[in-house]
């Protein structure tokens, strides 16, 4: 199926904007990566697979001027009814596209996995940004990637559709050999969190206790859910 097809169907099946409150642990990475941005009013930013928008609602909300991207026309539609300021993009973040102006900050959250041709989108963002600009990749770290049997078609369909898996010097080395240079990498919400329920038992505390919660459990190994990697075009 091509991948146009597979998002637009998701975005008609499953309602992504129907839980209008976030769980502590969806909370949490929220602010994590809200955390990365230094989002200021005027600032420019490009939301690539921008899905149902958390990112990009949250980002105008901080005053930045929004661009969503995405495969789902449903989805950008449900965007722009909550917030009209943001400007919507239909596209393939893997195809050239002209969006007319620049950006300071480019994200991609938990999309790359997604991506048939990952490099093909970073060479891409590397065209979009501009000099001095961030892009932001958030990833699933180090993920087994399960497979089921489709009963359509009776081939191995990957879970989630995730079709990679990164860690930090797999992630580095995709980003530098399409232009990039690593400023930051850290990996992020430890599965001890999940394991013992912290996400619920600290949601009333600030995001700095959750986040030095997050450090020491890394002490104990190296089990994270995510990665982040914050890069720059190479000059």
């Amino acid at each position: 199926m091509d991948p146009r097809e597979h998002y637009r169907q998701d975005a008609l099946e499953f309602d992504y904007f129907e839980q209008s409150t976030l769980n502590p642990a969806e909370l949490r990475r929220t602010q994590f990566t809200l955390s990365l941005c230094d989002i200021r009013p005027g600032m420019k930013v490009l939301d690539l697979g921008s899905g149902r928008g958390w990112f990009s609602l949250e980002a105008s909300k901080l005053g930045a001027d929004v661009t969503a991207m995405d495969l789902s026309r449903e989805n950008l539609a449900r965007i722009k009814e909550l917030d009209p300021t943001i400007e919507t993009v239909y596209a393939d973040a893997s195809e050239p596209q002209n969006l007319g102006k620049k950006y300071d900050l480019i994200v991609a959250l938990e999309m790359v996995e997604h991506l048939v041709e990952p490099a093909l989108a970073l060479q891409n963002c590397r065209e979009y940004l501009q000099p001095g600009g961030t892009l932001l990749i958030t990833v699933p770290y180090n993920e087994e990637i399960r497979h089921s049997l489709c009963i359509h078609c009776n081939r191995k369909t990957p879970v989630n559709a995730h079709l990679h898996s990164f860690d930090e010097p797999k992630m580095a080395a995709l980003l530098r050999k399409n232009g990039f240079r690593v400023q930051q990498s850290i990996l992020f919400y430890h599965k001890a969190m999940a394991a013992l329920r912290l996400n619920q038992l600290t949601k009333k505390m600030p995001f700095s206790v959750w986040r030095s919660l997050d450090k020491l459990f890394g002490l104990s190994g190296d089990k994270w859910f995510y990665l982040a990697v914050k890069a720059q075009v190479r000059d």
